[in-house]
């Protein structure tokens, strides 16, 4: 993905053309150097996702999007930034920043330079640490790993954890000596010592709750709420065509819907999956309702892996190869537009899916992460200032959204610019103001998604449930989810399992855009996997042990089927990651 690049202290700066800089995506769009520092912003183009201005005693880079400022336009961002920069108030103009971005600012007089993270911390930026000094930043990992001093030490304990949650958590890399830059943080570095201090500028905590609002005026608030989001995307597109990636769900429709009735361009839709499965179907129907054209990439057993390990170097083997699925459509979609609008958790803030069961509402941070993520819930609570809420749903945003479905968006990042307009602050500050019972089973969501764009919805099935959304109460049908659940905990780890399995691949497969579970099993892919995990240059036994991937590998493939795809996903992912750090670094020694 494009981003930032920097380096600090005399004896780390490289030239220009270093492969640091060279293997990180995009086009260079600034580049500085003073005696201690040098810095690289690159984009897919000048002027996407990007600015860069320079006075006297300032050097400000935006990479990302700004829409707004205290809930107004703002026609000038680096009048903005250096003001309050200059009066000692960046902290309060940047929790008023609505966007997703990583701020960098030179003070050319103190030579302290100030890196800024958004306030859900969306756009990445991952930093190298050496004994209490900082040596780096970079927007892509790999650009840390590549320089000639980095001295890679890998932490077990993390990939154990990868590997148990599934993706990253926290603030955490395999790497013990690179973390992720905190959301909503200020990192100030003095780039003569290199010494740094961090400082949060804004907290969950700080929505307070709206217990009085209405029903009926939270739907109406929500819909002006939702199209501004979406207006505010639309009005920083320097290109006349989006591309809205639309599935069987709803948000990616109600996007669409709002698109229709906002955006002067044109709209072009794309779908990908399984030949003939619930998500083309409905997708088709919706792109006919809107009058756009959509186009639809199938993913096959013959196809699936294409591209996938490559998207590995791409995300710094951030990402499941398992959950790479719109790479598929990529090059269709950035031979028309460098813009994608995406329905990034709009289950979640708007559709109230990661909401924990009332009966466990209101309970601690502390029990919620463990529930989750088990031994590895410290990671996952690495800031209760930040995280601390009536809801458990941030603590869930940043390690499920950020740190895993984020990354999906960070794999296109390279030729796309993601609008998200789900995390728009406004509407997330209303959302989450809102009393919880408003969001449970997406009742809010549903009402506004049917009142104002009852054509998309109300004869149109949503993927989940196979039927129209409906106002009416337990629409998502819950008893009939649990009666399901205790089906699958009947039959799992059965002798039945392996046949029941069978009877859904043949039977009910084309519910879901992919077989994973059916593919990785494929003869061929066997072979790959256990040549690629148990050769005598495999790398991931180094910190797992020879002896438990053998035995994980054989659980998979044994017919017993108790070893999850993803898990084997994540192994096979970690695997190439070290194998193409291995070659990358050699090719340049």
């Amino acid at each position: 993905m494009p981003g930032l690049i920097g380096f600090i202290g005399d004896k780390h700066l490289l030239m220009p053309q270093a492969q640091s800089f060279l293997e990180v995506s995009g086009e260079r769009c600034s580049y500085w150097q003073v005696s201690k520092c040098q810095f690289e912003l690159k984009s897919i183009k000048r002027g996407v996702a990007q600015q860069s201005f320079e006075t006297q005693r300032l050097k400000i880079d935006i990479w990302g999007d700004l829409f707004s400022f205290a809930n107004q336009p703002c026609d000038d961002w680096f009048s903005l930034i250096e003001n309050h920069f200059l009066a000692g108030t960046l902290a309060s103009c940047l929790a008023q920043i609505n966007g997703y971005f990583v701020l960098s600012i030179l003070d050319k007089e103190s030579n302290v330079l100030s890196l800024c993270s958004d306030r859900y911390g969306l756009k990445p930026l991952y930093l190298w640490q050496e004994s209490g000094c900082m040596i780096g930043f970079a927007s892509e990992i790999k650009a840390l790993l590549l320089h000639p001093s980095f001295k890679q030490t890998v932490n077990s304990d993390v990939i154990n954890s990868f590997i148990d949650v599934g993706h990253f958590i926290g603030l955490d890399t395999v790497f013990y000596n690179v973390s992720r830059m905190p959301p909503a943080s200020i990192l100030s570095i003095n780039l003569e010592q290199a010494d740094f201090a961090f400082e949060q500028y804004w907290a969950w905590s700080k929505i307070l709750p709206n217990k009085q609002i209405k029903f009926s005026d939270a739907v109406m608030q929500l819909n002006h709420l939702f199209e501004q989001a979406v207006a505010r995307c639309l009005d920083t597109m320097q290109q006349s065509t989006l591309a809205i990636t639309l599935s069987g769900g709803l948000d990616s429709r109600a996007l669409l819907a709002a698109a229709q009735k906002l955006f002067e361009g044109k709209i072009v839709t794309y779908t990908f999956g399984d030949q003939g499965c619930d998500d083309a179907v409905i997708a088709a129907k919706v792109a006919s309702v809107a009058g756009v054209e959509n186009h639809f990439t199938a993913i096959s057993s013959e196809t699936w892996f294409n591209g996938r390990e490559q998207g590995v170097w791409l995300t710094d083997g951030l990402k499941n190869i398992l959950h790479m699925h719109a790479l598929s459509s990529l090059p269709a979609i950035s031979a028309h537009t460098n813009y994608l609008l995406n329905g990034y958790l709009g289950d979640v803030t708007a559709g109230g899916s990661y909401l924990l069961p009332e009966a466990q509402s209101g309970a601690a941070l502390f029990d919620c992460a463990k529930a989750r993520y088990g031994k590895h819930a410290a990671s996952a609570l690495f800031n209760n200032d930040y995280l601390v809420s009536p809801s458990s749903d941030p603590l869930f945003i940043y390690n499920r959204g950020v740190r895993f479905i984020s990354i999906g968006s960070d794999l296109l990042s390279h030729q796309l610019n993601n609008f998200k307009p789900f995390l728009d602050n406004d509407l997330v500050e209303f959302l989450y103001s809102l009393p919880e019972s408003y969001r449970r089973d997406g009742c809010i969501y549903h009402h506004m998604l049917l009142q104002f764009y009852p054509q998309y919805f109300k004869d149109i099935p949503w993927q989940q449930t196979g039927r129209p959304i409906s106002t009416e109460p337990n629409s998502v049908a819950p008893n009939q989810h649990k009666v399901r659940a205790k089906l699958v905990n009947w039959i799992k780890g059965s002798s039945f399992e392996l046949l029941a399995r069978k009877f859904y691949r043949v039977f009910i497969k084309k519910r879901h855009y992919v077989a994973y579970d059916e593919w990785l099993r494929q003869p061929e892919f066997k072979r790959y996997s256990y040549e690629l995990l148990l050769s005598k240059d495999a790398m991931l036994a180094d910190y797992l042990g020879h002896g438990k991937i053998k035995t994980l590998l054989n659980e998979f493939y044994d017919g017993s089927m108790q070893l999850p795809a993803e898990t084997l996903g994540g192994l096979i992912t970690l695997e190439l990651y070290f194998q193409q750090i291995k070659i990358h670094r050699a090719a340049h020694e």
